[in-house]
């Protein structure tokens, strides 16, 4: 698909008008019909561009063979938007014939930028092709630059001035594209009856690129005072990235429940906002900016009401060609030059043109509505089973996700899927949230996931049902949302916790021990603090019901085995008089037995997951009991139950969670926790 809409090496505004043929894309774009160009708009020339090495313009460079040309092409994040923009500068270089196009990522960090442009400068790179943070750091660096020999083009580059040492700019028209989405906010609003002062919240990205966010939420404004809206400003929030957007956006609407409005500035910012207002089960009209696979879907199944719509991509290719054409001794119009590629409102309401620019960009046309029924799962045709491909997600990397990543593959390969796809999102909700993501556009059929929040990520994976995607769940204690689930699974975590209170209890009883009972406990609340809490609080409750008399004295976070090590020893240090610890999670009870050794006292450990090492240390003395769950047996279950829907045998398990009992390893029964461990294909050990 790219490799038809890349443009001929003819004149710029050639180049120009194919760009906004192509109709703005933030993904692979639309091959482009020459037949029906429209010219461009030119601004902020120079007053006449100069000749090339002329006062202020670019550097005087020799004619270079196009094979001998090595140019940079630089971004400023990792995001659909930007990616279709390095997308365009490769496409553009690998056509033209270039050596080599170098990619950068300057990450918003401003810093960075420049480092990159001083690196590129020593390296002898003949050109760079670059979307700036701002019109005065970046420039600066980018005249230096210019200035010793390297050529420069712009992409992205609204509210730029001082242009006229480049090769070629481009941009949208930020203010133009914001008033757009001011005038389709005061559309709605006149056609749903709103009265009053409309108020309205705006999610910008003022601390990123200060002067490109205000232009657009001021354009946003002035859209709405043309058409005569009464309305009020009543929050601002700063967040680019969708997970943090996801969160500002949330406190936004607890702050102000009386929102009906919500304009936000970029891509992260509009998908953030629009599942935050779905989660929040409000009514609010969210308005967006860029148009990707994502936001494009989010219109279509009614999660937004409209975004404008952006050419990453076209600009990529754009800049790319100024900047080789002039160092092969063609410039074009272009020179000295910014030009506004303009944006396509796409919206609610006109969903057939959402999916006419979705097909135009090389994206599958959705159905209107895509979700099933009434919060369920997607509606899928059934599929032959070696034809499906599933994704298995984990957190992170110990003994207990580790076997059930093993009942992911295990069921897969016995149902005979085609593939299935391990991945792990290591603690990192914004990770996971990406990981989602890239499963839902490299087009998987299922996702089996033991997810992070209860919140966060049940927004993004009702974002993949509604997508097409089906969800089964695993690990899920603590979640309710969850009708459109295929299956999930689930350890009673306040039962598991008071199962070993009851056995804290029942140790404290027979050991004689009197008074009010020290207790240390090592949570991992940092973590997933609504798993952490409900852990130690059924331990409490088992304690209590049994009448002992007990002081929480300290409590740590830590779930890993080294840090959990740590926290202990700091703990007993600061508590000598310890005589229980529990430990919520396998890496946190490890740790724990382990501080409790190395500090030679005497302090009963009870844990939480069972485990090789768990279960060798509570024959071997080091932990009184822990409670032992089934990953394995999770991970079967959700991809069997995950498989079956997508082959039409939906189970009993749709829409429901499962709970899968504990089983409690105790040093009173060592003979129980062998048998524990030679059925679970570990050896038998020793019992002294």
């Amino acid at each position: 698909m790219k490799t038809k809409r890349l443009l001929t090496i003819s004149g710029i505004l050639m180049i120009a008008a194919m760009i906004i043929s192509a109709c703005a894309s933030a993904v692979t774009p639309a091959p482009v019909e020459p037949a029906k160009p429209a010219e461009p708009v030119a601004t902020e020339p120079a007053a006449s561009a100069p000749a090339a090495g002329s006062a202020g313009g670019p550097v005087v460079v020799k004619p270079m063979d196009v094979k001998d040309i090595v140019v940079a092409g630089v971004v400023f994040q990792d995001d659909q938007f930007m990616k279709s923009m390095v997308q365009g500068f490769e496409d553009a270089g690998k056509k033209l014939g270039v050596k080599q196009v170098i990619i950068g990522n300057s990450s918003n960090d401003q810093a960075k930028e420049t480092e990159l442009i001083n690196t590129y400068i020593s390296q002898g790179v003949n050109g760079i092709a670059i979307a700036p943070l701002s019109p005065t750091v970046s420039m600066a660096a980018l005249k230096q630059a210019n200035d010793k020999g390297v050529a420069v083009a712009l992409t992205n580059s609204g509210g730029f001035t001082d242009v006229a040492f480049i090769t070629g700019g481009y941009m949208s028209d930020n203010t133009a594209n914001g008033k757009a989405m001011g005038d389709a906010a005061a559309k709605y609003i006149k056609d749903a009856g709103l009265t009053g002062t409309i108020q309205v919240g705006i999610v910008d990205y003022d601390h990123q690129k200060p002067e490109e966010s205000k232009l657009r939420y001021g354009g946003f404004e002035e859209g709405l005072k043309a058409a005569g809206i009464d309305y009020k400003v009543v929050a601002h929030q700063s967040a680019e990235k969708q997970d943090t957007a996801l969160a500002a956006t949330s406190d936004m609407i607890t702050a102000n429940p009386d929102i009906q409005v919500i304009f936000a500035c970029n891509e992260g910012g509009s998908i953030g906002a629009a599942m935050a207002v779905k989660q929040a089960g409000k009514k609010i009209a969210v308005f967006g900016f860029d148009g990707s696979d994502q936001i494009s879907s989010m219109i279509i199944n009614g999660e937004m009401q409209a975004a404008i719509a952006q050419d990453p991509y076209g600009q990529g290719v754009a800049a790319m060609t100024d900047l080789v054409n002039y160092l092969t001794g063609k410039p074009g119009n272009s020179v000295g030059k910014l030009t506004i590629t303009p944006g396509i409102t796409l919206s609610a309401t006109d969903k057939a043109a959402v999916n006419a620019w979705r097909k135009a960009n090389g994206l599958k046309e959705l159905d209107i509505p895509a979700a099933g029924s009434a919060g369920g799962p997607v509606v899928v045709k059934p599929m032959d089973v070696k034809d499906i491909v599933v994704a298995g997600v984990v957190f992170q990397d110990d003994q207990f996700m580790k076997s059930m990543v093993q009942g992911f593959e295990d069921a897969g390969k016995k149902l005979g899927v085609k593939q299935v796809i391990i991945g792990n999102s290591s603690n990192d909700q914004a990770k996971e949230t990406e990981l989602i993501n890239t499963y839902i556009s490299q087009g998987v059929n299922g996702i089996a996931i033991a997810p992070l929040s209860p919140t966060v990520s049940m927004a993004a994976l009702k974002q993949a049902n509604d997508k097409g995607v089906a969800v089964a769940l695993t690990n899920s204690g603590g979640f309710t949302d969850v009708a459109f689930i295929t299956g999930g699974y689930m350890s009673d975590n306040t039962a598991n916790g008071k199962a070993m209170g009851d056995a804290a209890a029942k140790y404290i009883k027979d050991a004689g021990l009197t008074g009010t009972i020290q207790v240390g406990i090592v949570d991992y609340d940092h973590q997933k603090p609504e798993e952490s809490k409900l852990r130690y609080g059924g331990f409490e409750e088992g304690l209590k019901a049994a009448g002992i008399d007990y002081k929480v004295v300290a409590h740590q976070s830590a779930e890993k085995q080294d840090t959990a090590l740590a926290a202990t020893s700091d703990m007993i240090t600061a508590n000598p008089d310890i005589q229980v610890i529990f430990a919520c999670n396998e890496g946190g009870s490890i740790g724990a037995a382990m501080a409790v050794k190395q500090a030679g006292k005497k302090i009963a450990v009870f844990g939480f997951d069972g485990s090789d090492q768990i279960s060798s240390m509570i024959i071997n003395g080091e932990m009184q009991a822990a409670i032992a769950q089934d990953p394995y047996g999770q991970g079967v279950a959700a991809m069997t139950d995950l498989v079956n829907y997508l082959t039409g045998k939906p189970g009993n398990s749709v829409g429901k969670l499962t709970i899968t009992p504990g089983i409690t390893l105790s040093a009173t029964d060592k003979a129980a926790v062998n048998a524990w461990r030679k059925a679970n294909g570990l050896k038998e050990l020793p019992i002294q």
